[in-house]
């Protein structure tokens, strides 16, 4: 029998080898890849992991791997890690970052030029400038000798370390199929998805282990990205094919612009955004540890950012007239009611509504009216203590969820580790969906990607809720957990049915086996 972590070294160093050839000349570039697919290629381009990128990303092949490599260099190398691979295999990551640093522009150059060697003279001559411009120590600079025969060995077996990582801890990587096996659809899905709630600055520190009190530590990546839930529910929607609008308020600084064109690269329609002059944008500070463990600490500014009930009266056209509305508690409390309220001015011919409580609102307590305006309610257990009543006893979620329903909420869905125990009907049935498992942690990313599913199955199904439909919601929030490395791991519908497709489970009724 082949032992695993045996395997594992060989793919490391027939990975590495393969890098080790593709630095010559001019370097890592789609084109070379394109053209040596079934040569010395070959290996990098048939990871599962650079399948899988290709298909979150619509990519081709040869663009994936040159994508994933450079990702990898970026997320996983650091320090003279990152730039030795960045320069050696003329990846050309940093070319901003060293115009902002004030290089001569002939550096630069010199360090991408379609030479090897041209590109090793560069990086030694210029070895404590270009750490010095990325903000990094530098040590002590090798020799050429030592560069060519420890320093670049030693940076690409770890390069192709982390890649072989990248193909083997992302449960779901082997099951994407690639995007000419599966024929994509003929019809765009109709339909108008409108989002309520909040867009944010992440800020992303990505560490091993979290400090003690009155010390610190290195985080081995950071950053900055737009964020909160409903930014990302509304990109979860888009990706899903969907005419999606963004209800959100969101300022004019530098962040907010930012914030902007991530929507409109997305695909989302900005046009209900809220722009709020001379204000700065609400930020989410995010502790995150290898494999998804997080701890977030969150500034909304909410006193000066925020959606009031007068913006969602002069939207209320398009809230009541689009197929299915996506809310959260991002919003103030009396925001929330009152969207619910405008979509259920005409009850016989309304939007779908799926609510999210996240973050719960303290000390404030929602109307009976407004639960009877939710048709689901997608939460994790302990977001429903706040609907609880305040005992001295343990919480039990389960009370609390069949309360909701008798205040008046359709159905309740509560997320745990990457499955989910739905409440629904007047008899309260509960229907179990089983959790197709990731070595990474579900974040709060699955449970908006959860949402958006929930929305485009049920419109594709004229509204008719069933395990089908819940299956499908829940490997969308697989799909986006097991990619959790990917710089956006909302899944499309091709990537939700081949994970599907490769699932033990099957539903029998109403429930799943």
């Amino acid at each position: 029998m082949i032992n695993r972590s045996d395997k594992q070294t060989a793919d490391v160093l027939l990975l590495a080898s393969v890098l080790e050839k593709l630095r010559t000349h001019d370097g890592l570039t789609v084109a070379r890849l394109h053209a040596n697919r079934t040569g010395i290629a070959a290996p990098l381009m048939e990871l599962a992991a650079t399948r899988r990128f290709a298909t979150v990303h619509e990519l081709d092949v040869a663009s994936a791997a040159f994508d994933l490599v450079a990702n990898c260099v970026r997320e996983d190398l650091h320090g003279t890690q990152q730039i030795v691979a960045d320069a050696i295999l003329a990846l050309g990551l940093h070319t901003d970052t060293h115009a902002h640093a004030g290089l001569d522009d002939r550096i630069t150059r010199s360090l991408y030029s379609t030479s090897l060697g041209r590109r090793r003279e560069t990086l030694l001559n210029h070895w404590h400038r270009l750490h010095e411009a990325l903000g990094h120590q530098p040590p002590e600079a090798p020799s050429d000798r030592a560069l060519r025969g420890t320093t670049e060995p030693v940076v690409l077996r770890e390069l192709a370390n982390q890649l072989i990582r990248r193909d083997i801890y992302s449960v779901g990587s082997k099951t994407v199929v690639m995007l000419d096996a599966v024929p994509a659809p003929d019809v765009t899905p109709a339909g108008r998805v409108i989002v309520v709630g909040g867009a944010v600055m992440d800020a992303t520190f990505r560490t091993k282990t979290l400090p003690a009190p009155e010390t610190s530590s290195e985080a081995y990546s950071f950053d900055l990205s737009p964020g909160g839930k409903g930014l990302n529910q509304a990109v979860a929607a888009a990706r899903l094919g969907f005419h999606t609008s963004l209800v959100a308020a969101i300022t004019d600084d530098r962040f907010g612009e930012d914030i902007l064109q991530h929507l409109r690269d997305e695909g989302v329609d900005t046009s209900l955004v809220k722009r709020i002059r001379g204000r700065r944008t609400p930020f989410t500070g995010v502790f995150e540890k290898e494999l998804g463990d997080s701890i977030a600490v969150n500034w909304r500014n909410q006193n000066e950012v925020f959606l009031a009930g007068e913006d969602i009266d002069e939207r209320s056209e398009q809230i009541a007239g689009c197929d299915a509305l996506l809310l959260t508690f991002e919003v103030p409390r009396e925001t929330m009611q009152q969207t619910l309220a405008v979509a259920h001015r005409d009850p016989a011919d309304r939007p779908l509504a799926i609510v999210t409580p996240g973050q719960p609102y303290e000390d404030e307590r929602i109307s009976r009216d407004t639960f009877g305006r939710i048709d689901y309610l997608v939460a994790h257990p302990w977001e429903l203590g706040s609907f609880a009543s305040q005992g001295h006893g343990p919480f039990d979620p389960d009370p609390v969820a069949r309360n909701l329903l008798a205040f008046g909420v359709e159905t309740l869905c509560l997320l745990v580790n990457g499955g989910c125990t739905i409440y629904s009907g007047p008899a309260h049935d509960v229907i179990s969906v089983p959790t197709i498992p990731s070595i990474y942690k579900e974040s709060s990313a699955s449970r908006d990607a959860f949402c958006a599913a929930l929305a485009a199955k049920l419109l594709d199904n004229d509204r008719k809720f069933s395990g089908q439909v819940a299956l499908w919601a829940a490997a969308a929030m697989s799909c986006a957990t097991a990619d959790f490395p990917l710089s956006n791991s909302m899944p499309d519908r091709q990537r939700i049915d081949a994970l599907l497709a490769r699932s033990p489970f099957t539903v029998n009724g109403s429930g799943l086996v």
